[in-house]
């Protein structure tokens, strides 16, 4: 699945399980989010996979 496909349906699920959302919280985290994804894609910042996250844990 195209990974824009794939966002839309991501969006699509959690929208499907809030409600009450405080829409300002709502668009600070969505702020943070984009954020982070756009740091990755830049290289500014470096993944973990989960498989290493979770040995620490």
């Amino acid at each position: 699945m195209p990974s824009a496909a794939r966002v839309l349906l991501a969006e699509k699920l959690v929208e499907s399980l809030e409600f009450d959302v405080d829409e300002i919280l709502q668009m600070l985290w969505t702020d943070e989010a984009k954020k982070r994804r756009d740091e990755v894609r830049s290289g500014a910042v470096s993944t973990i996979p989960g498989e290493e996250v979770l040995e620490v844990v």
